[in-house]
C-alpha cells in the first residue's frame, strides 16, 4: 500500500507537468483546429532558456520562470506568423498547417541540436533549493510540491480567463469561425497570437520543471513527451483546459504505475494503449467541453 501511495503521488507530480504541456497543445487545437507539433520544439527551447538563465547566468529557477515563459511564448508567436498564419485560408488549411508546423519542429530541433553542440546539458543543483519532505509513508520534495501547485494555478487561471472574460469570449468566437469573428469585430490575428503566446508560455514553464526534475536537456526533449501530451489531450478532451489537467494526471499516474509495477520500458506502451482505448471507445475524452469552448 505504501508503494502504491508513493507511485500515485509521483504520478500526480508528473501529471501536473504533462497537463501544462498538453494544455498548450489544446489551446491551439481549440482555437485553430490544428495539431501544432512545433510546440514540442518550443518546449525544448523553454528548457534551454531555463538552463541558460540558471546555469549560465546564475539565476534561481523561480526567478527565471517568468522570463522563460515570455521567451517561449514569443517563440511560439513567431512560429504562428512564420508557419501557420499564411496557410489558414487554404481549403486544406488543417493539413497544410500540420505539415508546416512539422517543418518548424524539424528546424527548431536542429537549431537546438547545434546550439547545444549535440550534447546533453544539465541544470545546476542550486537552481532550486529542493528539500525532501515526508508525509506519512509518502516522500516528496519542495520542488515537486511547487510543480503541482504552480500547474494547478496556471490551469485554473487559464480556465477562468477562457470562461469568464471578454478575451475568453473572443477566443471562443474565433474557435467557432474565424471569418464570423472578424465580421463581429474581433481582432482575429491578435487573439490567435495571444493563444500561441499562452501556449508557448505554458510549454516554457513545464519544460523548466522537467529540466530541473530530471536534469536532462537535449534537442529532442519536447518530442520525447509529444505522445504523452497527445494522450493527455485525448483522455481529458480536446479544447478543455480543465479536462487536460485531469488527462495529464491520469497519464502521469498510469505511466508511474507502469514504471513501478512493470518496468520503465513499459511506460510508453501503457500510455499508448490507454490512448488507443480512448480513441476507440471514448474519443470525446472524459469531459465533453469542446462545444462549450466554441459556444459564443
Amino acid at each position: 500500500m505504501d508503494f502504491l501511495l508513493q507511485q500515485t503521488v509521483n504520478g500526480i507530480v508528473l501529471g501536473s507537468v504533462y497537463a501544462l504541456y498538453a494544455s498548450g497543445f489544446g489551446l491551439v487545437m481549440a482555437n485553430l483546429r490544428i495539431f501544432h507539433v512545433a510546440h514540442a520544439a518550443v518546449f525544448t527551447w523553454g528548457a534551454i532558456f531555463a538552463w541558460e538563465l540558471t546555469a549560465r547566468l546564475g539565476w534561481s529557477l523561480l526567478a527565471a520562470l517568468p522570463l522563460v515563459a515570455v521567451l517561449a511564448g514569443l517563440l511560439n508567436v513567431l512560429a504562428y506568423f512564420l508557419l501557420i498564419r499564411h496557410v489558414l485560408h487554404r481549403r486544406d488549411s488543417e493539413m497544410a498547417a500540420f505539415i508546416s508546423s512539422m517543418g518548424g519542429l524539424i528546424v527548431l530541433a536542429e537549431l537546438a541540436h547545434h546550439y547545444l553542440g549535440g550534447s546533453v546539458v544539465r541544470m545546476t543543483d542550486d537552481a532550486f533549493a529542493s528539500t525532501p519532505l515526508s508525509i506519512g509513508p509518502v516522500r516528496i520534495t519542495t520542488l515537486h510540491l511547487t510543480m503541482v501547485c504552480l500547474a494547478l494555478v496556471i490551469v485554473a487561471v487559464t480556465s477562468w480567463l477562457l470562461a469568464r472574460t471578454e478575451l475568453g469570449r473572443e477566443i471562443r468566437t474565433v474557435a467557432f469561425n474565424r471569418d464570423t469573428a472578424a465580421i463581429l469585430g474581433v481582432n482575429v490575428e491578435r487573439v490567435s497570437a495571444g493563444v500561441f503566446f499562452a501556449s508557448g508560455a505554458m510549454a516554457g514553464v513545464a519544460a523548466s520543471f522537467v529540466a530541473m526534475a530530471f536534469n536532462v536537456i537535449d534537442a529532442e526533449l519536447g518530442s520525447t513527451y509529444l505522445v504523452i501530451a497527445l494522450a493527455a489531450m485525448v483522455v481529458g478532451g480536446f479544447g478543455s483546459v480543465g479536462g487536460m489537467l485531469v488527462g495529464g494526471l491520469v497519464i502521469g499516474i498510469v505511466s508511474t504505475y507502469a514504471t513501478g509495477y512493470l518496468s520503465s520500458s513499459y511506460r510508453d506502451l501503457a500510455v499508448f494503449v490507454l490512448l488507443l482505448l480512448f480513441l476507440a471507445f471514448k474519443p470525446e475524452g472524459l469531459f465533453r467541453t469542446r462545444a462549450e469552448l466554441t459556444r459564443v
